[in-house]
């Protein structure tokens, strides 16, 4: 997965050598390539409640029901497919046996919420903040969350759905800067994301051009959590 991320990293940098004058090239796949802040997790989605979804329907009828909207704050982001489990026996469920409308969904450039789902051999990478930053807003970050079962959308299943993911974070060191190319203004960055009224404003966590990965980060945490009031 580190291996791919690499790859398009280059891929990106092209593509931004070539739209943005003040852009160094190589800069991300250098950085990606050889960092040692490569993340795997393996998540594990519980049940929403009893006989795998809950009974209000007000909850269920919105997206981000198993987690709620948000960007990654990072770089790059590589993600396997889903898999979904009975929760009591740990069995892998076929696809009759899982709400159709479960699973990850993303908010594209136009502010349009879409469903992905990847399939077995593939994987998917979604776009960090950072990466909005670093190339002056030509590719801009991922606003996604994760949908639980609605509820009533099987009323004969007693089976309690639970979802595993795997995704892999690729970052860089907490020093790295994060610093936009030149030429490019903090107003154009924050103005190239989607999904706004969704996530934090990006300008109140990235609060001065050159802000370290780490510092951002915790601001990040700041806004989302609310550690601070």
């Amino acid at each position: 997965m580190h291996e791919v991320v690499v790859l398009l990293a280059k891929r990106i940098d092209a593509m931004t050598t070539n739209r943005v004058k003040g852009y160094t090239s190589n800069s991300l796949y250098d950085a990606m390539k050889t960092t040692e802040k490569v993340k795997g997790r393996l998540l594990y989605y519980y049940p929403l409640e009893e006989n795998g979804h809950t009974t209000n329907n007000d909850i269920t009828a919105k997206e981000d029901t198993w987690i709620g909207w948000h960007n990654d704050s990072g770089f790059l982001t590589s993600l396997a497919g889903d898999l979904y489990v009975n929760d009591s026996t740990g069995e892998l469920l076929d696809e009759q046996d899982v709400d159709s409308e479960a699973g990850l969904y993303v908010i594209d450039r136009s502010g349009k919420s879409i469903h992905v789902t990847i399939p077995p051999d593939c994987m998917a990478v979604q776009i960090g903040e950072c990466l909005q930053i670093l190339t002056g807003g030509v590719v801009v970050a991922t606003p996604h969350c994760v949908r639980g079962p609605r509820a009533g959308w099987n009323p004969q299943s007693t089976i309690k759905v639970a979802r595993i993911s795997h995704p892999c974070f690729i970052d860089s060191k907490p020093t790295f800067p994060l610093s936009m190319p030149e030429g490019c203004s903090r107003e154009d960055v924050s103005r190239a994301g989607s999904g706004m009224g969704k996530v934090p404003p990006l300008e109140d966590r990235w609060i001065e051009d050159g802000m370290t990965f780490g510092d951002f980060l915790q601001k990040s945490f700041d806004k989302y959590y609310d550690r601070k009031g």
